[in-house]
């Protein structure tokens, strides 16, 4: 079996449009509905399967990556 090296989140959120996980950098790359995009460094694969359980994609999000995170602008 291929271990999964990027992994794309399908998302249903008022503010983000689409999540892109690479397990190897630990990096999730974000891209908001207002057309910015936003890379987040050292996110853990446990937060991913947080967010890909979660009713709520941001509570997930704020909680585990936003403000726990650093991140820079794309």
């Amino acid at each position: 079996m291929a271990k999964i090296e990027t992994e794309y989140l399908g998302v249903e959120s008022s503010f983000i449009s689409s999540l892109r996980y690479i397990y190897a950098s630990r990096k999730l790359r974000v891209n908001y509905k207002s057309g910015t995009a936003y890379e987040y460094s050292d996110v853990k694969p446990k937060v991913i399967k947080k967010i890909r359980k979660a009713k709520s994609i941001g509570g997930v999000f704020h909680k585990y990556v936003l403000n726990n995170t650093n991140f820079k602008k794309l």
